[in-house]
């Protein structure tokens, strides 16, 4: 999962850089998205044999280790954000312009989900290196918006 969080920063990044190119801004959100349903795969293959109930309770076990509380409803959320994922990815495939156009406020709350979805997973339940690759790519993730802002105020 490291290098769709490293792939994820880098497509936030991109996709607020003027000077970026579309089509590679594109392409390395696609590959983000790509590399997370890889892990999924390769978790439930690997570590969990097809066994869903298995990976549930792997989940909830280590939500409780890190708050003390487990919740099963855990691993559904991750099944939204991934959808969510992959449906921009769509989006940006075959309708661009439409995507370039939604709400800013649509755009703050699926930024919103991503950090905090991201920052969970790469941050609070990550260890040793995974953790500060996952520290770098949540903070470029979120200085992405302010370098383009200030960018913008300096021209």
């Amino acid at each position: 999962m490291i290098a769709a969080t490293v792939a994820w920063a880098a497509g936030e990044a991109l996709m607020r850089q003027p000077s970026a190119s579309d089509r590679l801004a594109r392409a390395v959100w696609t590959l983000g998205i790509a590399l997370a349903l890889v892990h999924v795969v390769l978790a439930f293959q690997l570590v969990y044999a097809w066994d869903h109930e298995a990976a549930v309770v792997a989940t909830v076990r280590q939500t409780a280790d890190r708050f003390g509380q487990g919740w099963r409803g855990g691993i559904y959320v991750n099944y939204v954000f991934l959808a969510i994922w992959l449906a921009d990815v769509c989006w940006w495939w075959l309708a661009p312009a439409s995507r370039a156009s939604r709400s800013p406020r649509l755009e703050a709350a699926r930024f919103a989900l991503f950090v905090f979805m991201f920052f969970n997973g790469a941050v609070v339940f990550a260890a040793g290196i995974g953790r500060l690759i996952g520290i770098a790519s949540v903070s470029v993730a979120l200085l992405a918006p302010l370098v383009r802002r200030q960018r913008l105020v300096s021209t």
